[in-house]
């Protein structure tokens, strides 16, 4: 799955996929499932969000690495520029050294301000991804109930079955999956 999510388009092929199978699980259901507790349709909504949770865990972490292959080409960059500029100062008698700490200095931290910047814009897309993520679960659930007869009114009611049933199960279970993702990924 891995290799997959490096692909855009063909982690999209199987993201869509699953979430069809999912819409379609969905809609086996009667509109009482999404009034009351109804244990069946809380373990599809489990696995869904699960699934959907590993996906997107997945994913997660080609976007990490991507911020992490960004922040590399930067220190290479650095060390480019330090052996190409530092080995003509180096040679300057008494001042060179001095010179080559400060271009060091001056290098390093344009280096860090650039992986600052990177590691913001990751720290963004990840946020982004997760919570489209959880929301497309949030949203496929509520398509499907009111296209069987709910209202919001019964939607939105707690306590009541679909706000804090079915929707908490299906944030709790999309966050396992991606915590259950990263670590059979080896991240912490």
């Amino acid at each position: 799955m891995r290799g997959v999510a490096e692909a855009p388009k063909a982690f999209g092929v199987v993201h869509h996929s699953q979430s069809v199978v999912i819409a379609e699980g969905l809609n086996g259901f009667p509109p009482d499932s999404y009034r009351k507790e109804d244990p069946e349709m809380r373990t599809w909504v489990n696995q869904s969000a699960s699934v959907l949770g590993h996906l997107d865990g997945v994913r997660g972490d080609v976007i990490y690495d991507l911020g992490q292959a960004e922040k590399d080409t930067h220190a290479w960059n650095q060390r480019m520029k330090y052996h190409a500029i530092g080995a003509t100062l180096t040679a300057i008698p008494i001042v060179g050294d001095a010179l080559q700490r400060t271009v060091d200095a001056g290098t390093a931290g344009y280096m860090n301000e650039l992986n600052a910047k990177v590691d913001e814009e990751t720290r963004k897309n990840m946020v982004n991804h997760f919570e489209n993520g959880e929301n497309q679960m949030n949203a496929m659930m509520r398509k499907m109930a009111t296209e069987k007869g709910l209202t919001k009114e019964e939607l939105d009611v707690s306590p009541g079955e679909y706000e804090d049933g079915l929707q908490t199960t299906a944030e709790n279970w999309y966050q396992q999956g991606i915590e259950d993702a990263q670590k059979k990924m080896g991240q912490p």
